[in-house]
C-alpha cells in the first residue's frame, strides 16, 4: 500500500466524487489537500503555496502525487525547499484549456493553457479520462509549445505515452425504476454556455409545439451564461418540468432512474460523467456525435445513439415510440456503463501508481 497525496485545486462537484470513488476502492492510502476556492484562475497563483507547504510537512510521508488540473505543477515544485525530494507525479488531467471552445465573449485563456503545458512537462505521468482527450493534447499542444518557446518535440515526447483513465462511476447508486406516462426527458449539466443549453431548450420548445408529449428533468447548477436558456425553459414548458436546477445526491439519482432520454448538446465534453451516470441507471442516450461521447457507448450502436442532425429531428421519432421499442438495447448500453464502474478502472489508477513508484527506484 502505498501513501499517495493528490493535489486538488477544485474539491467539488466531479472532481470531488472522483477523488471519493478512487479512494473508496484504491488499495493504496490516499489523501487530498485542496486549495481555497478561488476560481481556477486565481487558484493558478494562490494554490501552488499551498501544495508545496503540505508535501514538505509530509515529507517523507508521501510515496506519490497526483496533481489535478487546473494546476501550475512547475510552481508547485520551485516552492519546494530544496532538501525535500520531489515525489514520483501523475498529472491527472480532467481537463485542459486547450480544449474548450471560445467563451460566450470569445477568446480563449492562454495562462490556463501555459500552466497546462508546464505542468505536462513537470510530470512524470499524464493521464486523462477518454482517448479523445488524449489525441486532442497530442495534435494541439505541440503546436501550442512551439507558437511559445520554438521547437515542440520536448512536449511530444512527454505525450507519447499518455495513460487513459476513465472518470469512474458508482454503478450500484444508479438503476433503472419502471416509467408511465410520458417518455421522460433528462438534461443533467451545468447550465453553462459551453454546454450548449440553448440548443436543448430549443428543440424542446419546438417538440412541444408539434404536440409531442414529454416531461423534462432539467438538473444541473445554472451558470450566468445559461440562465436565459434556463428561465426560458422554465417560462415556457413550466408544465412539462418534473424536477429542475440542482439536487442533492438522493434525487439525482432518482430522477435519472426514472429518465428514458438522456440529451447532451455540449460543445465540450473531456468524458462525459454526467451522460455515463444516465445511461447506467438506464437511459437511453442522445449524445452528439463528437468530443469523448462515442466512447460512452456500444460502437456498433452509435447510429441510434449519436446524432449529427439537428437534435429535434433525431428526438422525433423516439418519442413516437414505445418504451419498450426505446428501450431494446438498454442491457447493452448499460454493460456499457458498466465498464466504467470503480471497480473495474480503479486497479487500472493503482497500477499506473505501482509502475511510477517502481519506475523512481
Amino acid at each position: 500500500m502505498a501513501n499517495v497525496l493528490i493535489l486538488e485545486p477544485w474539491h467539488r462537484g466531479s472532481h470531488h466524487n472522483w477523488f471519493t470513488g478512487w479512494a473508496s476502492t484504491s488499495r493504496h492510502n490516499l489523501n487530498v489537500v485542496e486549495a481555497t476556492e478561488l476560481g481556477w484562475r486565481k487558484s493558478l497563483i494562490t494554490a501552488p503555496t499551498q501544495f508545496a507547504a503540505k508535501i514538505q510537512d509530509c515529507h517523507g510521508e508521501i510515496d506519490a502525487l497526483v496533481a489535478c488540473t487546473p494546476i501550475d505543477l512547475p510552481a508547485v515544485f520551485g516552492l519546494l525547499d530544496r532538501s525535500v525530494k520531489r515525489p514520483p507525479t501523475l498529472l491527472y488531467m480532467h481537463e485542459s484549456q486547450i480544449g474548450y471552445p471560445p467563451g460566450p465573449k470569445g477568446g480563449r485563456a492562454f495562462p490556463g493553457m501555459v500552466a497546462d503545458w508546464g505542468s505536462i512537462m513537470a510530470a512524470d505521468q499524464i493521464a486523462v479520462a477518454t482517448n479523445f482527450h488524449a489525441s486532442l493534447l497530442r495534435s494541439r499542444m505541440p503546436k501550442f509549445a512551439r507558437d511559445l518557446i520554438g521547437p515542440g518535440e520536448s512536449v511530444l515526447n512527454a505525450l507519447s505515452d499518455i495513460n487513459v483513465l476513465p472518470i469512474g462511476i458508482g454503478q450500484a447508486q444508479f438503476k433503472a425504476l419502471s416509467k408511465r406516462g410520458p417518455i421522460r426527458v433528462l438534461w443533467n449539466h451545468r447550465w453553462a454556455h459551453d454546454k450548449g443549453p440553448a440548443e436543448f431548450v430549443h428543440a424542446m420548445t419546438s417538440l412541444a409545439g408539434e404536440g409531442l408529449d414529454f416531461q423534462i428533468y432539467a438538473l444541473g447548477e445554472v451558470e450566468r451564461s445559461g440562465r436565459r436558456a434556463f428561465s426560458r425553459l422554465k417560462n415556457q414548458l413550466s408544465q412539462r418540468i418534473l424536477l429542475s436546477g440542482f439536487q442533492p445526491p438522493h434525487e439525482y439519482g432518482q430522477a435519472l432512474s426514472l429518465s428514458d432520454l438522456a440529451i447532451s448538446t455540449s460543445q465540450h465534453e473531456f468524458f462525459g460523467l454526467a451522460a455515463a451516470e444516465a445511461i447506467a441507471a438506464g437511459a437511453r442516450p442522445v449524445l452528439p456525435n463528437r468530443l469523448a461521447y462515442p466512447e460512452l457507448v456500444p460502437a456498433n450502436l452509435s447510429s441510434q445513439f449519436l446524432y449529427q442532425t439537428p437534435l429535434e429531428d433525431f428526438l422525433r421519432p423516439l418519442l413516437s415510440m414505445s418504451r419498450d421499442e426505446l428501450h431494446a438495447d438498454r442491457h447493452l448500453t448499460t454493460s456499457h456503463a458498466a465498464s466504467f464502474s470503480w471497480s473495474i478502472v480503479a486497479p487500472k489508477y493503482d497500477a499506473v501508481i505501482d509502475k511510477m513508484i517502481k519506475d523512481a527506484g
